[in-house]
């Protein structure tokens, strides 16, 4: 069965139709209305964020599309979990960590320096601008909890040895200011 599609304004189609063999009845799969929501709420910010990763528009097209597809799957177990977007966003950093090729760019270079979990936080609400609401929304924990990440990402870039990471931190902030300013 092929994953939900996504049209160009992120919205997601709810039936798609699956093409049996010659003679058979064609079939169509709906997709529940939560799952459609959930998708148009943060199919925006997994763009935004893949495209941070992978550089390419269409591979980070094809990471998200295939993260939520995943989530398609399993979406009952995912609700009957109420970590949701905890489980959203696994699909699409396992998305993107499958899609990463060799030419990385300066926020994929992060994950290297820096747990992910922070990196993640850091490229959400320093990067692509999210609230630390929208941004613990997005990666299904608590507000505080990503406060208390970028925090300590914070610390990591001001301590003395962290030259490396400096750099890299301003190339990221670079590039996507360079990218707003470009557009998709």
């Amino acid at each position: 069965m092929p994953p939900a599609s996504l049209t160009a304004d992120g919205s997601i189609t709810h039936a798609t139709p699956v093409h049996p063999p010659l003679g058979e009845q064609p079939i169509t799969v709906v997709l529940p209305a939560d799952f459609a929501a959930f998708c148009q709420l943060h199919h925006d910010v997994y763009q935004h964020f893949a495209q941070h990763l992978l550089a390419d528009h269409d591979t980070a097209s094809d990471a998200v599309q295939h993260a939520l597809g995943d989530l398609a799957a399993s979406w009952t177990q995912a609700l009957a979990g109420h970590r949701t977007a905890a489980i959203a966003w696994e699909a699409l950093t396992r998305r993107i960590q499958r899609a990463r090729t060799p030419a990385s760019t300066p926020a994929n270079v992060l994950y290297a320096l820096v747990p992910a979990a922070e990196a993640d936080a850091a490229v959400l609400h320093r990067i692509i601008g999210l609230s630390i609401t929208t941004t613990a929304d997005t990666l299904g924990t608590e507000a505080t909890t990503i406060a208390s990440l970028l925090t300590t990402f914070d610390r990591r870039l001001t301590s003395k040895g962290a030259t490396t990471l400096r750099t890299c931190w301003r190339a990221a902030r670079a590039a996507a200011a360079s990218q707003t300013a470009s557009g998709p």
